[in-house]
Order: structure tokens, then sequence, then C-alpha cells
């Protein structure tokens, strides 16, 4: 191990001014670096209104839920055929790897990577994508139609889209999407408060210096009591 070496006096000065000069340069240096990028998380509900595949086990009341997670500095302009639309609709894409999502739906869980169009780079955004309209969460693009290729095989395709919820889907057209069967909702998990602790029953059990404080406080009251009573 170093052994360090104390300052003279006459070298004190210096080595002050100098760890001074040090903050000041770091400083100087880290202000002009940008901020770093960030995940954000929401969680979203998938509400059931519809008997309409009551079959399959999806039954009009039901609830179920998800989360993705997305990365800030992502944000895309949306375009198609690589002309940009509009600068206000933007997207964050699952296959570039800036969005992560699961969904549990009918017991199965659902990762970004059972979207039918992921990773193929044939559509804009890559699919699938959570859309924003100037950096304003309008929601997720998710479809997922079950295949040799894409297990389970006999489960149910659906499409979440923004708001809306899409069972039956066979394919990636509007026509192919099934019906609208429910509705989401999402919330950004910063935005949900923290659950209150579990209560023990068990009264709080006093620390030793509160009990010592109150003995004390208790003799000096009794010593001016019996003195008040000593002067009647």
């Amino acid at each position: 191990m170093p052994i360090l070496r104390k300052p003279t006096p006459n070298k004190t000065a210096t080595l002050r001014w100098a760890a001074i000069a040090g903050l000041i340069t770091v400083g100087l240096l880290t202000g002009d670096k940008p901020a770093y990028a960030f995940g954000v998380t929401y969680n979203f509900t998938v509400q059931i209104t519809s008997n309409a595949y009551e079959v399959q086990g999806l039954l009009s009341g039901m609830t179920e839920q998800g989360s993705f997670t997305y990365d800030t500095d992502v944000l895309t302009p949306y375009s198609s055929i690589g002309v940009i639309e509009t600068s206000s609709e933007q997207y964050a894409s699952a296959s570039r790897g800036d969005l992560t999502l699961t969904f549990n739906f009918l017991n199965n869980i659902y990762t970004e990577k059972n979207d039918l169009n992921y990773g193929d780079k044939v559509y804009e955004p890559d699919y699938p994508a959570a859309l924003f309209t100037n950096g304003k969460l309008t929601g997720l693009d998710f479809l997922v139609v079950p295949s040799l290729f894409q297990p389970p095989q006999n489960a149910l395709g659906f499409r979440i889209y923004k708001d809306a919820f899409y069972a039956g889907a066979i394919g990636s057209s509007a026509s192919e999407n099934g019906l609208q069967v429910g509705t989401v909702s999402y919330i950004n998990a910063a935005d949900i408060p923290a659950p209150p602790p579990p209560s023990t029953g068990v009264a709080a059990v006093p620390e030793p210096s509160e009990i010592g404080g109150a003995i004390v406080a208790a003799s000096v009251l009794g010593f001016w009591i019996k003195k008040a009573k000593g002067k009647r």
C-alpha cells in the first residue's frame, strides 16, 4: 500500500489552489456533456368488453396486464417509404433494440419478439413500436399471429393498437386484425404511488434513550412539585 506524504507548510497553499483549479476544470468539462438517456417504463391494462371470443376463454370484464420500456433519446420521426410525413409523429422500435415489452394474455407471456413483423424491417416503423405525438405516448402497435413459426400455435391472435384491443388476428392487413373486443390504458410506472408498508400489529418498543429521558423528566417534575409544596 503506498504511503501518502504530508505536504510541508510551504507547499500547502500550492496544493490547495491546484485542487480548486482541478475542480473548476472538471466542472467545465462535465457541463458541456449532454445528459444520458434513461429508460421509461409504462404499464398497460387491456379491458375486455366483448364476449365474441368466449369459446377461447376471453370474457367481457376480464383484464390482462403488460408493460414496456423505451429509451428517451431514440424517438424517431415516423416515415412512410423513407419520406417523413410529419415531425409530430415519432416512434421507438423493438427490433432496433429501443423497446422491450411483455404482455400476459390468456396465461401466455408474449414479448416484443412475438410480433408478426419483428426484425423483418419491411415496414416503417419496425414493429412492434411505441407511438408518440409530440413526444407524448399514444400507445403501442403490437401484432401477434400464432403460427407454425410463432408458438403457441393454438393461441388466440391479437393486436394492440394505441387504445384499442383486437382479438382473432390472422394477418397484418386491417381486415385480418380481428374484432375490437377491448380497450387499452397506459400509466407511467413512475406515477404509481408506492404501497404503504405492511402493518405488523405490534406496538413500537421505545428506545433505551427514550426510556431514560422519560425517567429523568419524571424525576425533575417530582422535584419541582415537592419544592412547590414546601413553599405553601
